[in-house]
């Protein structure tokens, strides 16, 4: 099966790998192209991604979902899962956030104050 593959992908994985090399996992730039290479990575692959991530325990586990059933996660979960302070993963969150709005990605529907069907 021949899935499609945007050329941009390619693009901003090298961009990626080379920001990687050059300034570290941590630095800003890198972080803001894995934002632009995950926006054109194929959904298969992301499928791919999400599984391994699971197996590897990378992933805090949902915390329940909305009516529409998407997934939601509660940051003092999150900061329990990775053994860190609730003030670093908000930190990460907004750090998240900010590299997402710098590349001209939308924050909506990150942070919400709402109604969750727990699991």
């Amino acid at each position: 099966m021949n899935n499609y593959v945007d050329p941009e992908f390619f693009i901003a994985f090298d961009h990626y790998k080379a920001m990687l090399e050059q300034y570290g996992d941590d630095h800003l730039i890198t972080e803001r192209v894995f934002l632009l290479t995950l926006h054109y990575t194929p959904d298969n692959i992301k499928a791919e991604m999400n599984a391994k991530a699971k197996e590897l325990n990378l992933l805090a586990p949902t915390s329940g979902h909305l009516n529409k059933g998407k997934p939601v996660y509660i940051l003092e979960e999150i900061a329990k899962h990775f053994g860190i302070s609730f003030e670093e993963a908000e930190q990460q969150l907004l750090r998240m956030m900010d590299n997402r709005e710098k590349v001209g990605f939308s924050s909506d529907g990150i942070l919400a104050d709402t109604h969750v069907n727990c699991m």
